[in-house]
């Protein structure tokens, strides 16, 4: 961590090279937070793009650098926030992996990979969006409760009840709950 800190100064300082591996750094975790908001690849895409020129043009203003990467997901959320609104869309996940899906009809393993993502989009519909951002930050970028209450500005108990809430939908549905309930209306 004092590495990042160190590269999080020298971005401060306009390092731009420090700044670039920073992004490099946290962008697998920018792309997992912007798809549980967004439906398309292209809106993510704009997404973390503006994100990444506004943390450029404001990291001068980071007070500490031991939470850049709290302080750029915010930027993150804010900014998918805006396409979301602006597109009045629902959430849709694995879009782009859904587009190619026919271009790789004939490889048995993109088959199987397509077959647990929809599975997971599957899951993913039963979730609503602060249940899947809070699944997503907890399990997939490996944020504490803590943290994930600090950049979704909420209690770290609001933060466990989501968790909590997903994961018991996430067991109902396999559990057959939620398609038996789909059946019965």
């Amino acid at each position: 961590m004092e590495e990042l800190e160190e590269l999080v100064y020298k971005a401060i300082n306009k390092d731009k090279k420090a700044f670039e591996e920073l992004i490099q750094y946290i962008i697998n975790d920018l792309y997992r937070v912007a798809q549980t908001r967004l439906e398309n690849i292209e809106d993510i895409n704009d997404s973390i793009q503006n994100t990444l020129l506004t943390a450029y043009k404001s990291i001068k203003k980071l007070e500490k650098p031991q939470y850049f990467k709290t302080w750029i997901i915010k930027i993150l959320i804010n900014e998918c926030n805006k396409v979301y609104e602006n597109n009045n869309k629902r959430i849709k996940l694995f879009q782009k992996m859904m587009s190619n899906k026919k271009a790789y009809a004939e490889d048995s393993t993109y088959i199987g990979k397509v077959e647990g993502k929809i599975e997971l989009e599957k899951i993913y519909k039963n979730l609503n969006y602060e249940e899947k951002i809070c699944i997503t930050l907890f399990y997939n970028s490996k944020y504490q409760v803590k943290e994930i209450a600090e950049i979704l500005n909420i209690s770290p108990n609001t933060v466990k009840s989501r968790i909590t809430r997903a994961k018991q939908k996430i067991k109902r549905y396999y559990d057959g709950g939620v398609e038996n309930e789909t059946a019965k209306k």
